[in-house]
């Protein structure tokens, strides 16, 4: 027998105790995964719906449910993070196509384990809850250390999130079956809203004792948007209040109107960027101070026209809009200025629309702005209303923005809704309006934006529609409208609202066309901070609507649903809706 043939026959002889152990073990690890699918299945179903129910006891602000749920939550934690660990798991996620089920479960596994551990727990030891909400006012006081019991709690809890959502965006569900990539971005999208309400609260423990005036006094600027003539956080800066505050307790200082701080050789310099998309108008009229979505920005600027015509720089930049102030005042009686019944829900009519159809002086409306909005503060800071659920409200609704001077506080609120930042949060898609009209007309501006997301079978987007419907409801004759509202002719025909749109895709999207009331339209595009922008210009008649559809599409695979951002309207009702539509052959 030679040498060949004698390794041949070893050969043979071994291969069947290979095959054999091989077998041995594929059949041990098929039952190992399937004692762990048991028990994950189980576990899933129990997760999701204690999870579920313990955010919302945390948005509840409800101590006792979350106590229960939390020990729930742990126990369903403990079970899926055992199920989809040890040597097996390991091995299963070195295997092409089995990982990208093994990852993403283990990855879940993990986080959910964290989660309950890291935030649940210390929040449901918290006496109450009170502290992931907004500061309550009592007796004209905003205590500046009320969040100081909560500050470490706080921390953990916001830190922990922070940490699981960042390790769940990073895991590619590419290869994903749907059953997995469903709950797995359920879980992501839980965890994602918990960790922005803990965030709040936790940037609040950190800056509200210097914001509130704890450690010295500060000056801050309160700015008015109104949304009769909209720009893409809201509306046009029109009122300008300063605001002191000393140890929580806030008197308000001067007002100015938006027309008294125009500066025709601009209060800063703009990016080239900025420049060729808005033209220098924003640094010279304060009321385009906000034709960029990137609210620091415009705090920034707004800042410089205070600086330089009164002298000061602010320590901070707040914005709110008549329905946001309209939500503050929720609760409280009818306060009477200068004939006008102001209450909760009348407020946004009279602000944007009334007053000027009364009062047609600029001068004499400036002078009834100011009076509502000292009545008004009195109001909300006297315990009349009830500011803190409509603080939240208009954050949610993107009505309540804040920027600081101070460095180490902005990069706090740089963090949550109220920061406002837009343009470095590529997972947003913005859907902006900035009117163009010179006039009020764009209260009569009804917006509705329809997102519909072509969802393949695995979760992932190949494309977007964007349906922008604005519809001019003013169907009399302009010229019975008075001239601040209808434009008097001067930049448009009276009564015609003239508006730029602003598409920003989110990153992994282009706009290929648009199509407007059916037949093709131009687009023009433009780069701000990183991002693409496409421009399209309306022109509505009164009584007149157009509809305006962007075909977006995914640059590469495995890209998914981003968040819509609009801007927010004259009214509070619901002007945004996103549809999911399965699509096959991606």
């Amino acid at each position: 027998m030679t040498t060949y043939q004698h390794a041949s026959v070893q050969r043979r002889r071994v291969w069947p105790w290979v095959a054999g152990a091989s077998g041995l073990v594929l059949l041990v690890l098929a039952g190992l995964f399937a004692y762990d699918g048991w028990r994950l299945l189980g576990a899933a179903d129990d997760l999701k719906s204690h999870a579920a129910a313990a955010q919302a006891a945390v948005s509840a602000r409800d101590a006792d449910a979350l106590t229960a749920e939390v020990v729930e939550v742990q126990a369903a934690a403990d079970t899926f993070a055992s199920a989809t660990s040890g040597p097996h798991w390991w091995l299963a996620s070195q295997i092409p196509w089995v990982k990208s089920q093994a990852v993403p479960l283990m990855q879940a596994g993990d986080s959910v384990e964290a989660m309950a551990e890291g935030a649940l727990a210390p929040l449901a030891a918290l006496d109450d809850l009170s502290a992931l909400e907004a500061p309550a006012v009592v007796d004209g006081r905003i205590d500046p250390y009320v969040l100081e019991p909560y500050r470490e709690t706080l921390a953990l809890a916001a830190t922990t999130l922070a940490e699981q959502s960042d390790a769940l965006a990073e895991v590619s569900l590419g290869g994903t079956v749907g059953f997995i990539r469903e709950q797995y971005l359920t879980l992501e999208s839980q965890l994602d809203d918990l960790a922005e309400l803990v965030q709040g609260a936790h940037v609040a423990a950190e800056v509200l004792p210097g914001m509130l005036g704890g450690e010295g006094e500060r000056h801050y600027l309160v700015v008015v948007q109104n949304n009769a003539e909209p720009r893409t956080t809201g509306g046009i800066p029109g009122a300008f209040i300063e605001v002191v505050v000393v140890d929580g307790v806030m008197r308000m200082g001067e007002y100015a109107s938006a027309a008294s701080m125009v500066n025709h050789d601009g209060v800063l310099e703009l990016t080239d960027e900025e420049e060729n998309i808005f033209t220098r108008r924003p640094v010279i009229y304060p009321q385009d101070a906000n034709l960029t979505p990137e609210f620091p920005r415009t705090g920034e600027i707004v800042s410089a026209f205070w600086q330089d015509s009164h002298g000061e720089t602010p320590d901070a930049v707040v914005s709110v809009d008549p329905v946001a102030l309209g939500y503050m005042l929720e609760g409280s009686p009818a306060v009477e200025i200068q004939g006008f019944q102001i209450t909760s829900d009348t407020l946004a009519d009279v602000m944007l629309n009334e007053a000027y159809l009364r009062i047609e002086d600029p001068a004499e409306q400036d002078a009834f702005f100011a009076q509502a909005a000292a009545v008004l503060f009195a109001q909300i800071l006297g315990g009349g209303a009830s500011p803190v659920a409509g603080v939240e409200r208009a954050i949610e609704d993107g009505r309540f923005l804040v920027w600081s001077a101070d460095a180490a506080e902005q990069e706090l609120i740089a963090t949550t809704p109220v920061g406002g930042a837009f343009l470095e949060h590529g997972e947003r898609l913005g859907v902006f309006l900035n009117d163009g009209s010179g006039s009020k007309i764009g209260y009569y501006i009804d917006e509705d934006v329809t997102v519909t997301n072509l969802v393949c079978s695995d979760g992932s987007v190949s494309g977007q529609t964007i349906e922008l419907t604005l519809v001019h409801t003013f169907a009399g004759n302009p010229e019975a409208l008075p001239w601040y509202i209808s434009g008097g002719d001067v930049y448009v025909p009276a009564g015609h609202f003239h508006a730029n749109v602003m598409i920003y895709p989110a990153d992994g999207f282009n706009v290929s066309h648009l199509t407007r009331d059916g037949e093709r339209g131009p687009l023009a595009a433009a780069e701000q901070g990183g991002r693409t922008a496409v421009e399209a210009w309306v022109e509505l008649e009164p009584g007149d609507s157009t509809t305006l559809v962007f075909t977006v599409n995914a640059i590469g695979r495995n890209v998914l649903p981003p968040e819509v951002v609009a801007t927010p309207g004259s009214s509070s009702e619901v002007y945004k809706s996103v549809i999911d539509q399965p699509i096959d052959g991606c």
